[in-house]
């Protein structure tokens, strides 16, 4: 426990060092594993800690996805995020809080990496056609809707686990680095550079400046896709997306629509 003490405070220090200078706002607290870095964070929210407060981890045991689904989170491969934000907004545009986390995380890959990322509408993370990242925003509102805080989750596959992903992640999951590069080093960079993007994407939200790295990212334009709502799935091809990132779709019967949620898969021709 002694020894798991001191890893984490190196950890903290680590990526503390990296930090920029216009990022020392953030209240670093750094684990090995943890069951969920939005569980512990929300209950700190719920104690009274101070906006910018981040909780990050090298493994979740209970890593919450989209739609109450489990986020593979292994140990040693993985950085696993949260920031407690307490943004003076409407409940509308708490939404627009998950497409700015993903131009930050977006670019804090490319900083650490070198490499070009990709989005998936609305906020899945590629890199060479496979997915790097996941997204989770949880809100709590107050009686008349304002929100109280905003707890934004961020999973990013830096390497993949010892002997890989799980079969029936194969298919579909990517890492930014080789294996060989799952180091203290490269979880330290990458939790500092996702750190500084996070907040310097906050602080531009009124202007709505994610918006052109978003759009810059967007790789389903053109392409024809498979929406799932309700289990029921629909051919389509992707139009465009509009400044609330709605995503315009034509169905292979003719018919368009504006969605502003589901899911989304695209096909290869």
């Amino acid at each position: 426990m002694e020894q798991q003490y001191h890893e984490e405070a190196e950890l903290t220090r680590m990526i503390a060092a990296c930090l920029p200078a216009d990022a020392k706002d953030a209240k670093l607290h750094v684990f090995d594993t943890v069951t969920s870095t939005n569980d512990l964070l929300r209950d700190a929210a719920e104690q009274s800690a101070p906006e910018f407060t981040v909780y990050a981890a090298r493994q979740q045991t209970a890593g919450k996805g989209r739609q109450g689904r489990q986020f593979y989170s292994p140990p040693q491969s993985g950085l696993y995020l949260s920031m407690l934000l307490r943004p003076q907004i409407s409940a509308g545009d708490v939404l627009a809080l998950t497409p700015m986390a993903a131009v930050a995380a977006a670019e804090a890959v490319e900083q650490c990496s070198g490499q070009r990322v990709q989005i998936k509408w609305v906020n899945d993370l590629l890199l060479h056609e496979k997915k790097i990242c996941g997204i989770l925003a949880e809100a709590k509102f107050s009686a008349d809707s304002v929100p109280e805080y905003v707890i934004v989750g961020i999973g990013i596959n830096l390497t993949e686990p010892a002997g890989g992903f799980p079969k029936e992640l194969q298919e579909i999951a990517g890492a930014v680095f080789p294996q060989d590069a799952g180091s203290a080093e490269t979880f330290a960079e990458s939790a500092a550079a996702l750190t500084a993007a996070l907040l310097r994407q906050y602080r531009n939200l009124p202007q709505k400046g994610y918006l052109s790295g978003y759009r810059e990212r967007l790789c389903v334009l053109g392409r024809p896709i498979t929406v799932n709502e309700n289990g029921i799935e629909r051919q389509a091809t992707a139009l465009a997306v509009d400044d609330d990132l709605r995503l315009l779709v034509r169905y292979s019967d003719g018919s368009e629509q504006w969605r502003s949620t589901g899911e989304i898969r695209i096909r290869l021709r």
